[in-house]
């Protein structure tokens, strides 16, 4: 399962208690139905491991350089100032007359080390990035490629990290620790595309640094079994979706879901003016071996995590209640590539729910008595709904579904696009917010709150 970060964490908690508090004084219910499930995070291992901070070593020069010619002179002084911009410029036209000089080289990588620090801790990541290069071209000190490391995890070189961490002829616990964390992250990745094969090598890598990495195994053992099941699934494809299903009698299914795909691909791809080029994978399985293999909470019946996943039992032909299943879960598909994963949950499960065809408008006096509540929170719902109860949940989508309908029909749809385009982009959502409907985040909340207020 992907980590949240513990601002995540801290938000679902309070979504928590807002909604168990929120649930007693609504009147509605807000049905269950399989058409409404949470966008489940895929299967993943914890990789929550940050990159070790970056190791300073003091550069320093031989009694013989600081003695000899003047730029060595000029370069002691500058970096005995701590000037290791001018010290660094001082030692390279110093290596230039003296190529070979071993001694140089050194004093020039722990001098590129030293500003390679201090820029990043200014937050010049590529400039620091760039210092760091130098360094290990000139001196093969593992300080020096462990940092290139920390630098590559950080901006998400994940391949460099690797690169790097791998060249240290020894390593020590942490910068173990470190390429565990790069592996198994590069496993995730491979499994967002849902290639198995891949991921379960780099997470046997990542076993062998910790062989006692009990859950780590445990996961890797699942993922085994998972793909093992996979292999002997039946497929049936079609020009933009792979649906896979459990047993022959499901092939008619496998059909029937195919075709409402291609109508969802057309319906949303209108809607939101994307239709991705790639194939997007669904799974039908047996009601027993669907709580089994996605872990999703009992309120949920069907998920996505990077796949659609839907429990085929008792599907005899086409329903209205099975066409918003599936228009649901492929618009979770849509916007998690128009978002790259970035989208608020509240967004995310309004536009689903939006293009199954749901709306608030049933709800209003329930959602009146919410607003004037004065509890309600977007930025309580911007994190997963999977730790909540079947009531929070259901008032977690409605009030998801009510504030995407407020800004749809005030700003129209491709506003919500704009947004979530803007959170791919690396926004942050306060801005991406600002950006596309131009009001901020609470300005959003209270407009929304008091049109709930005010019906």
């Amino acid at each position: 399962m992907r980590v949240i970060s513990s601002d995540k964490g801290r938000a679902g908690l309070a979504a928590i208690f807002i909604f168990a508090a929120l649930s007693a004084s609504f009147y509605f219910i807000y049905p269950k139905f399989i058409s409404t499930p949470a966008p489940a995070p895929a299967k993943k291992i914890n990789a929550d491991l940050p990159a070790p901070e970056l190791v300073a070593e003091a550069p320093a020069l031989s009694q013989a350089e600081e003695s000899g010619t003047p730029l060595l002179k000029e370069a002691s002084l500058a970096l005995s100032k701590g000037d290791y911009a001018r010290a660094i410029d001082f030692l390279r036209e110093a290596l230039k007359a003296s190529p070979d000089s071993i001694e140089l080289k050194e004093a020039l990588a722990k001098a590129l080390n030293r500003d390679a620090v201090n820029e990043y801790k200014a937050g010049n990541l590529s400039r620091a990035k760039t210092l760091i290069e130098e360094a290990v071209t000139l001196s093969g000190d593992k300080t020096f490629y462990a940092n290139l490391a920390s630098i590559k995890i950080r901006t998400g070189d994940l391949e460099g990290a690797k690169e790097a961490l791998e060249s240290m002829d020894r390593r020590d616990r942490a910068q173990d620790m470190a390429l565990k964390s790069v592996y198994t992250r590069l496993g995730n990745k491979e499994l967002d595309g849902n290639d198995f094969a891949p991921a379960m090598e780099y997470f046997e890598k990542a076993l062998a640094l910790d062989p006692g990495d009990g859950a780590l195994r445990a996961e890797l053992e699942s993922l085994k079994g998972q793909a093992a099941s996979e292999g002997k699934m039946g497929r049936a494809e079609g020009g933009h979706f792979l649906v896979k299903f459990e047993g022959g009698e499901n092939a008619v299914t496998g059909h029937l879901i195919g075709l409402l795909l291609e109508e969802a691909y057309m319906k949303v791809g209108s809607d939101l003016g994307y239709y991705p080029a790639d194939k997007i994978e669904a799974l039908l399985y047996t009601n027993e071996s669907f709580r089994d293999v996605t872990g999703s909470p009992s309120w949920a019946g069907a998920i996505f995590d990077g796949r659609i996943k839907v429990p085929a039992g008792g599907i005899t032909g086409k329903t209205d209640e099975l066409e918003r299943v599936i228009f649901h879960e492929y618009t979770h598909a849509v916007v998690r590539r128009i978002s790259n994963e970035k989208a608020p949950v509240w967004l995310n499960e309004g536009l689903a729910q939006y293009e199954e065809g749901k709306r608030s408008a049933p709800y209003a006096e329930g959602l009146k008595k919410a607003a004037l509540s004065g509890k309600l929170s977007l930025r309580a719902l911007e994190g997963s709904f999977m730790n909540l109860d079947a009531d929070g949940a259901r008032t977690a989508y409605l009030l998801s579904l009510s504030a995407t309908e407020y800004i749809i029909g005030e700003f129209g749809i491709f506003s919500a696009k704009k947004v979530i385009e803007a959170r791919a982009d690396g926004m942050a959502l306060d801005k991406a917010i600002q950006s596309a409907l131009y009001l901020s985040y609470e300005e959003l909340e209270k407009s929304w709150v008091s049109s709930l207020a005010s019906p």
